[in-house]
């Protein structure tokens, strides 16, 4: 096997649900020494989503904070492994990966690097989405300069006519415009309700995540034994 072989699947042995391999040269100024991408996805338990359901935030947030730090402790040790090669590595952490919350942008988006690496879209929602999973999963990343073979990036929308995302959005943020990566965030989703909104929604001990627990892949994950 490959190095890059051995790197995925010691990055899956960790409990990474899917890894992908991108090439995300020149996309931020910040890595430029750092071109290639890996992209990491973890499940989010099909818990969180009864949580969802039940609006029961408390717990929900919990867990999903509790799998952000599980990622990011997985991504350092990514980042460990290829220094160990030979390699210069960098593990895209929440803490290291600065966020404008105003926007909601980071530096460096990790749905960037997952469509990059072919492993999913976004969807109307402007969530990604897996076909495993729907958008019941969180995302991290490692930039690196070893040497890997790139998947085939995702520039256009895999949803069909599916809106259940879209009508179930209470502040109707979400446009009928599907995603590709031709098109700017604002063209698919109003940015500044559905920022207002989660954030009047959080201060209240609440959260508002019926476009990742509606969307039908999303149900289709937790139906699977």
């Amino acid at each position: 096997m490959s190095k890059q072989d051995d790197l995925e699947n010691f990055l899956k042995e960790l409990g990474i649900s899917k890894v992908g391999f991108a090439d995300v040269n020149g996309i931020a100024n910040e890595f430029v020494d750092l071109p290639n991408g890996i992209s990491l996805v973890l499940k989010l338990p099909k818990k969180a989503m009864e949580y969802v359901n039940d609006e029961d935030y408390e717990n929900y947030w919990a867990c999903f904070h509790g799998k952000v730090a599980e990622l990011s402790k997985m991504a350092l040790k990514g980042e460990e492994y290829i220094k160990n090669l030979g390699y210069d590595a960098f593990a895209l952490t929440m803490s290291r990966n600065e966020c404008d919350m105003k926007k909601l942008l980071s530096i460096l988006p990790y749905k960037t690097i997952a469509t990059k690496s072919g492993l999913g879209w976004i969807g109307r929602s402007a969530l990604f989405v897996t076909p495993e999973y729907g958008s019941a999963v969180v995302l991290g990343a490692i930039l690196t300069d070893m040497p890997l073979e790139f998947g085939d990036a995702i520039t256009d929308s895999q949803c069909d006519e599916c809106e259940n995302c879209q009508n179930a959005c209470p502040v109707n943020a979400i446009n009928p415009q599907k995603w590709n990566d031709r098109l700017n965030r604002e063209d698919i989703i109003d940015i500044e309700t559905c920022f207002e909104y989660i954030m009047d929604q959080y201060k209240s001990g609440l959260g508002c995540t019926k476009c990742m627990s509606e969307c039908k892949l999303t149900q289709e994950y937790l139906k699977k034994e």
